[in-house]
């Protein structure tokens, strides 16, 4: 079971159609009316409309899930800039989805949730990566024996994938910026997630820039 909250009809009817591959969903056109179906019902996913949120949505944000129960909570809208994807996922939520993106996009972030990861855009990850280095940034001690660098095992052509991961970088972006195309970047990320022991490009970018700072 799913619940898709917002006042506009055709956001509701995207994610109903877009969530069927998993379930029905039940809709609800305010927040009070989403908390209330959530708490009388065991639903998997909450997807929310952010524009039923006011000029605080992570104290929002933070609430509705207090109230989601076992639900995770999926943020809708036109679009996100990096810092407010990064207080929403801070909040609570599990992914912010810019609606009206490819269905497959959608569905794939549906996905990952519901296997109970966090999905984080592309735009965001360097300023994550950021946050996450400034938070670990201070004397610890260092084991008698440093873990193996097995970025040494990439080849180059990896490597500059890796790097552009790093900056935020889509499949295309790399596919144009080394003039390769989108099968083969595809081909590299998978070469170097089982190389590195990285399942997705956060992990992937986290582990470069950890590497190469240390």
């Amino acid at each position: 079971m799913f619940v898709v909250v917002s006042q506009r009809p055709a956001f509701r009817q995207e994610w109903t159609d877009i969530l069927s591959k998993w379930g029905s969903a039940r809709q609800a056109d305010s927040l009070p009316a989403g908390q209330s179906t959530l708490q009388a019902t065991v639903a998997r996913l909450a997807v929310i409309d952010t524009r039923l949120l006011d000029a605080e949505p992570p104290v929002q944000i933070h609430e509705f899930r207090r109230q989601c129960g076992e639900a995770r909570l999926l943020l809708g809208d036109t679009a996100f800039e990096p810092l407010e994807e990064l207080a929403a996922l801070a909040a609570g939520a599990v992914a912010c989805c810019a609606t009206g993106s490819a269905r497959e996009d959608l569905e794939r972030i549906v996905g990952i949730v519901l296997q109970g990861g966090v999905w984080v855009s592309n735009a965001s990850i360097p300023l994550l990566v950021a946050k996450l280095q400034a938070f670990s940034a201070r004397p610890e001690q260092q084991p008698a024996t440093a873990p193996p660098d097995r970025l040494a095992g990439l080849t180059q052509r990896q490597r500059e994938v890796a790097e552009l991961v790093c900056q935020g970088a889509n499949n295309k972006q790399i596919a144009r910026a080394l003039d390769i195309t989108d099968r083969t970047v595809k081909a590299h990320l998978t070469s170097i997630f089982e190389k590195l022991g990285t399942s997705d490009r956060l992990q992937l970018a986290l582990y470069v820039t950890r590497r190469n700072s240390g």
